[in-house]
């Protein structure tokens, strides 16, 4: 039987981000600290018996390898800044909402246009709309997710993030992130 690469792309891409969803999970939410034997057990656990401890130390070589996760010290799991921009549309879910408002504005030059199409990409998925045209915002709370994507892409230098209570324009905020008002990038 001839397998689609397509398909197995897909399956493969799955396998990762749930993965690393469940590393994020385990590890960025309960705080615990899991060595990399512990997290084998946990991933096979978690993948239900669906792939053998032979896969699942084969798929986590390949993250290490991949750059999506790090041992450190006592040999502790740890996501990379990477890791997270992989699954950013997961972990900045609505449960995120605390009734303040997330503002991003960049100013990022033309000879690291990647780097800032890369970092534009981060944020919408991380659910900011634009309000002007270097202002995006977001009534989620993900801090730490627009810091890891300016490190990650090496625009932190370029890159300001402010939260606050309420400001000026919140009629036209509100209409923009209800989808009234189309963003400015839609």
């Amino acid at each position: 039987m001839v397998h689609n690469p397509k398909n197995s792309q897909e399956i493969l891409k799955w396998c990762i981000e749930s993965a690393l969803q469940f590393i994020f999970d385990k590890v960025n939410k309960s705080n615990e600290k899991r060595n990399r034997y512990q997290m084998h057990e946990d991933l096979y656990s978690h993948f239900g018996g669906k792939v053998n401890h032979r896969q699942v130390s084969s798929m986590f070589y390949e993250l290490k390898r991949h750059g999506y996760v790090e041992l450190s010290e006592g040999d502790s799991v740890k996501l990379t800044n990477k890791a997270k921009i992989k699954i950013i549309d997961k972990i900045s879910g609505p449960e995120r909402h605390d009734g303040k408002l997330r503002l991003v504005s960049f100013d990022i030059p033309e000879i690291k246009k990647v780097n800032r199409n890369n970092f534009r990409r981060a944020i919408k998925k991380m659910g900011f709309k634009q309000v002007q045209k270097s202002l995006w915002i977001s009534n989620r709370n993900v801090g730490e997710l627009v810091d890891a994507a300016a490190k990650e892409y090496k625009v932190s230098d370029y890159v300001a993030y402010f939260v606050a209570e309420r400001s000026n324009i919140d009629r036209h905020i509100k209409d923009v992130l209800s989808g009234k008002i189309a963003s400015s990038e839609d």
